[in-house]
């Protein structure tokens, strides 16, 4: 298949896969959204083939550098089988959980794909208007790996306006189904498609749930930004004594009582804001054995970035004061344009003002599905840190005015 060219006007000085718009010699001829195009430098050498778009500010995503590489089915199902590779020979996941994610975007070389396995049901959620015109491509070669499963599609109503173009056509013709039961580890969950946030469920804390469940035997466990309880249940399945879970998002309070049902764990689920519950908890001198901390994003772009950080103190702070003297702190951030330097200076300063000490021992990341490239650093978004609290005798706790909390 012959494909348009597109040429830049910019020299090219690394393997990141994005070209942004202002590096590309636009054609004056309009050229849809997501065609499938080859890259030529402004000497015409070829740099690779990739998905453009002008409407959006990643004018180029590319797919492949490699010549002779054509982007086709057999390509994409290629993509697949090494992806699988990685998630069930390398890593087995399957052996103790049937989800997984599949495609983790540009670490398994297709930008703005994202794909979950959820038992016998795989979600598609295309970030690039690119994947509404090889849909097929993909859907067919998800079934060649896996013929007994269902392939839905999932798209986000904020990358359609981002990108430019309507991917309700996708949902209609690969609708998802209301919900299903997923094997994690040894917790059943079920994912509600039909309120659920992304693809439906968050894989990308399978260790981090794992990993705190074990600290948590005999213990109190407050889970905070609760979603749909896995963190929660996963630590009563362990052994905890009692668990909390608080969310505002009273859809995903509702499944995460029907999935505290499936484990027969016995959790108390509160309909609040986390900054009013925690302060309240303050307040009234209520402490817990175990707090965990897991905040959906706060810095989508570069302007949001300030008061993301802002953000993250104040709740850290609030989190921090009703640990128990000795006890545990899961606090995590999924804002990728927030680093892990500064993320740890967040917490430093939150210890400071909330008269404690972290002990930090342990700092993950995403579940090893979810890789980054080398290439696309930008990929390793997720931090997760563990640590102990101490209150430190030598400064006085810091009591802050309600006023001084914004929420979430």
């Amino acid at each position: 298949m012959k494909l348009p060219v597109i040429s830049l006007k910019a020299k090219r000085n690394s393997l990141h896969p994005w070209i942004f718009n202002r590096m590309i010699r636009h054609p004056q001829k309009p050229v849809p959204p997501g065609t499938l195009v080859e890259v030529v430098s402004k000497e015409g050498g070829f740099i690779g083939r990739g998905i453009y778009n002008r409407k959006s500010n990643i004018g180029i995503r590319l797919l492949t550098e490699n010549v002779t590489e054509h982007l086709c089915k057999e390509f994409i199902l290629k993509k697949f089988e090494y992806a699988k590779a990685l998630r069930e020979d390398v890593l087995g996941i399957h052996k103790t959980s049937d989800c997984y994610r599949l495609v983790h975007g540009e670490a398994d070389g297709l930008s703005g794909l994202i794909i979950d396995k959820f038992a016998r049901v795989i979600v598609v959620e295309p970030y690039s208007a690119g994947y509404i015109g090889i849909m097929d491509w993909i859907v067919s070669s998800l079934k060649t790996l896996y013929p007994d499963c269902n392939v839905a599609v999932r798209p986000d109503a904020r990358n359609a306006e981002k990108e430019g173009v309507d991917f309700s056509k996708l949902s209609r013709n690969y609708p998802c189904p209301d919900s299903v039961i997923i094997c994690e580890n040894n917790m059943r969950m079920m994912i509600n498609f039909k309120s659920g946030h992304k693809t439906g469920f968050f894989l990308d804390q399978r260790e981090n749930r794992l990993a705190l469940s074990l600290l948590c035997r005999d213990k109190e466990v407050l889970d905070c930004f609760c979603y749909t309880g896995g963190f929660g249940i996963s630590a009563m399945l362990a052994g905890a004594r009692y668990a909390t879970g608080v969310d505002l998002d009273e859809k995903a309070l509702e499944t995460a009582k029907e999935n505290a049902r499936l484990n027969s764990a016995a959790i108390s689920y509160v309909h609040i804001d986390v900054f009013d519950f925690l302060r309240k908890m303050y307040h009234s001198g209520t402490q817990t054995d175990v707090v965990i901390l897991d905040p959906a994003k706060l810095a989508g772009c570069t302007g949001e970035i300030k008061r993301a950080m802002r953000t993250y103190g104040d709740i850290n702070r609030l989190g921090m004061q009703v640990v128990r003297p000795g006890g545990i702190l899961l606090t995590c951030s999924c804002s990728g344009l927030i680093s892990e330097k500064d993320f740890l200076s967040i917490l430093t300063r939150s210890a400071a003002e909330a008269g404690v000490i972290l002990q930090i021992f342990k700092i993950t990341g995403a579940a090893p599905d979810h890789p980054f490239s080398s290439i696309f650093p930008e990929g390793r978004y997720l931090k997760a840190v563990f640590a102990r609290v101490f209150p430190y005798s030598g400064k006085k706790t810091f009591v802050p005015n309600s006023s001084e909390y914004e929420s979430y």
